[in-house]
């Protein structure tokens, strides 16, 4: 499909969600009906860029919607939004820094580091990621369409096909970000509502101060650092974390996120 294929029923209803909390789900309805059936879950990323070349400063989440659970959605792209996530996708960025005319990556996700990210990836039905690329003066915006592990690769006419619709799309996700705030919230709230439901659906029961510093630890942040927060000890700090991990049942931080994943994987399939 082709730009001027797109009927203006269609493009007038994108138009008119424009900086709404609607829109996502409508680019979403029209390009999984229409565009690409094959599609599960579609990403749209912005990233701030001074100039051609130039390394990049930020990122903004700017939406998800599809077929994938919202909240393990929202807490894998706040994960990604940390620095040292973000930066480690060297394919990605390397496009992102050279993009001047629009362009597509495929990738597949078969090696991501073994961090809380990786992991949450590794189990998730994500597959095949084809990720449209456009640029608009400091800003380079990304539009990334997945398909399930299960299901069958892209083919170069349907990447052809979603290659087309760059014109179309780039100028409507700028317009959006525009008169829009970013959807997803901080990395620190997203995480700790991650660790509250697990708590609640597995019935385990943390004192506040030993539930600050499990999410406190889950956010990276240090013995040190978390004793000066609360303003209590370092010795404290490890007591309240021992305790936790005792309750939960499980012996470190990265034990921690993956106990996350699994409470809320079977959640899921049951």
């Amino acid at each position: 499909m082709t730009t001027e294929q797109i009927p203006f029923s269609i493009a007038g209803e994108l138009v008119a969600n424009l900086g709404t909390e609607q829109f996502p789900a409508r680019l979403w309805s029209w390009l999984h009906s229409t565009v690409e059936p094959q599609s599960y879950h579609i990403a749209a990323l912005r990233f701030r860029r001074p100039a051609l070349m130039s390394p990049v400063e930020n990122l903004d989440v700017l939406f998800f919607a599809g077929h994938s659970d919202p909240d393990e959605s929202r807490l894998a792209l706040s994960l990604y939004q940390r620095e040292d996530e973000w930066k480690r996708d060297e394919q990605l960025l390397n496009h992102v820094e050279r993009a001047t005319d629009p362009q597509l990556i495929l990738s597949h996700h078969q090696a991501l580091p073994p961090t809380d990210y990786g992991r949450l990836i590794a189990q998730s039905p994500l597959g095949e990621e084809c990720t449209l690329i456009g640029s608009e003066r400091d800003h380079v915006y990304t539009l990334s369409i997945f398909r399930r592990r299960d299901a069958p690769s892209f083919t170069l006419g349907e990447l052809g096909r979603l290659r087309q619709l760059c014109s179309f799309l780039f100028p409507l996700l700028a317009q959006h970000a525009r008169l829009s705030a970013t959807a997803v919230s901080g990395s620190s709230d997203v995480l700790l509502q991650y660790l509250d439901r697990s708590l609640s659906r597995a019935r385990i029961s943390l004192s506040p101060r030993e539930r600050l510093v499990c999410h406190a630890a889950m956010e990276g942040i240090t013995v040190p650092q978390i004793a000066e927060r609360l303003a209590i000890g370092q010795c404290s700090v490890r007591t309240y974390l021992d305790r936790a991990l005792n309750k939960i049942g499980v012996g470190s931080k990265s034990e921690l996120f993956a106990w996350c994943v699994a409470v809320s994987e079977t959640q899921t399939t049951h």
